[in-house]
């Protein structure tokens, strides 16, 4: 009875009961479905030669767990397909027992056409938003591997060291430096040189989501589960089932979402806001915070969540504590826009570079990358190099002094201290002493900012922020 699926096919429609095997194949005729028997080899035989497929339709006819055990088997060779079950038997526990499995949805029969409809075409297009995704992934693995870490810095060696070694294990991994070091290229290319690399990679900033929106975008709800809930989610859990969560600033957590997430590592399973249903799924996560350890560990963190997430733990420097990469981060960045079809200059007056050295990079290397292309849009269309009045205006237009080093008076401090300090002061003079929007400013949270002016003593130096939060 089951034929070999078509190369073509998305649908493997598996079970022995004929009439309801004929119905369906009425019912997704535009889906062209393949008809197959749900013995257990058969199924597994198909799944391996139709490389397309992405959903089987999975209908028992005996009060068995035979068919629990296929849709185990099928999620172990393929987690990329779906399956939707089919019962004659539908009770509540069959039906938490196939989800618990790894099962889609389950459907009872008799059944409603338009339900089966729905549930196929929300299936057909979340493998399509991952198929887009996976593309879009391997696009980037030349982009995003290891060597696009670009430096030739003694500071950068663990950081480089440590992150291959993530990509050999399946250790939950804590990424920590300031805004703009980086933390995501080095997460992408962990997950690009793991073994989940043909997998979703799937990157969420827990900071820029709403609080009432961050449990549905993680866990995903169900349909009626709050107001606006109009249709069922899956959630980023779901979606990265087989491959690597990106938890960007994870510190910023509410805390009983944090409590979730610690429930969902230790036990490898999701339910969805308003399901009653958890789900097994299989997911690596990396978390990145622009915190220090001891900031995490200490205040606003669950101190369980953070033990979890932080068995290996990579702490990239910043810019200013690793200047010898400028001269190749420059080159590099000043490629990548002739790339992108912006006009670039070829290279850098020593001069120039001998600003940018001096600069403290509160922004790192993403306000370097935003700091030359900024540059080349407006140099003339004869010069051919970046010049240090083209840097110094710049820096001006940033509201940094003039950086002129023949006069004392405006020459920015060398020592890091003194550098902290001074782009602090800098920065809460021209957010008029709001903390918040100096913060800002320099690319760090509020509660680094507090915490380097207690470091750096600076309260009593720094302007009036009375009004200001």
């Amino acid at each position: 009875m089951a034929n070999a699926p078509r190369p073509d096919s998305r649908i493997l429609i598996a079970g022995r009961d004929r009439e309801l095997n004929d119905a369906l194949i009425r019912l997704l005729a535009q889906y062209r479905p393949t008809l197959g028997d749900d013995d257990e080899a058969a199924v597994l035989s198909a799944l391996r030669d139709g490389h397309a497929l992405c959903l089987v339709i999975l209908h028992d006819s005996r009060a068995d767990r035979r068919a629990l055990d296929l849709v185990q088997r099928i999620k172990e060779d393929r987690p990329d397909v779906a399956v939707l079950v089919m019962s004659a038997y539908p009770t509540v526990e069959h039906a938490t027992e196939s989800i618990r499995r790894g099962a889609e949805d389950f459907v009872p029969v008799p059944y409603a056409g338009e339900v089966v409809l729905k549930e196929v075409a929300r299936i057909l297009e979340a493998a399509e938003l991952r198929t887009r995704i996976e593309s879009l992934d391997r696009l980037v693995s030349t982009r995003y591997g290891f060597e696009r870490v670009i430096s030739r810095s003694s500071r950068m060696r663990p950081v480089t060291d440590r992150a291959q070694a993530a990509a050999r294990s399946e250790t939950p991994v804590l990424i920590v430096g300031e805004t703009g070091t980086g933390k995501e290229l080095i997460a992408r290319a962990i997950h690009l040189n793991s073994r989940r690399a043909r997998r979703p990679f799937m990157p969420i900033n827990c900071a820029a989501l709403p609080r009432d929106l961050v449990e549905s975008e993680l866990f995903g709800h169900r349909r009626g589960a709050f107001s606006g809930a109009v249709a069922e989610h899956p959630g980023l859990f779901v979606a990265a089932h087989g491959g690597s969560l990106f938890l960007d600033e994870v510190g910023e957590l509410a805390l009983e979402v944090q409590a979730k997430l610690l429930r969902v590592l230790q036990d490898g399973e999701v339910r969805p806001v308003g399901g009653l249903d958890s789900r097994r799924i299989d997911v690596r996560i990396i978390a990145a915070s622009n915190r220090t350890l001891p900031s995490m560990r200490d205040g606003g963190m669950r101190q369980d969540l953070f033990f979890r997430l932080s068995v290996l733990v990579i702490d990239i420097p910043p810019l200013r504590e690793r200047r010898e990469d400028l001269p190749v981060l420059t080159a590099h960045f000043l490629k990548v826009l002739q790339e992108r079809g912006i006009r670039s200059a070829n290279g850098m007056e020593p001069e120039a570079l001998d600003l940018l050295e001096h600069y403290p990079f509160p922004g790192n290397i993403r306000e370097l990358e935003n700091l030359l292309e900024g540059i080349c849009v407006v140099l003339p269309p004869e010069q051919t190099t970046i010049r240090a009045s083209d840097v110094r205006a710049w820096l001006r237009r940033r509201g940094v002094p003039d950086t002129d080093r023949t006069s004392d008076a405006t020459h920015v401090p060398l020592k890091l201290v003194e550098l902290e300090a001074w782009a602090i002061a800098e920065a809460l003079r021209q957010a008029h002493g709001n903390k918040s929007a100096a913060a800002q400013i320099l690319g760090i949270s509020r509660d680094t900012l507090y915490r380097k002016i207690h470091d750096l003593n600076l309260a009593s130096d720094l302007p009036d922020s009375r009004t200001h939060h």
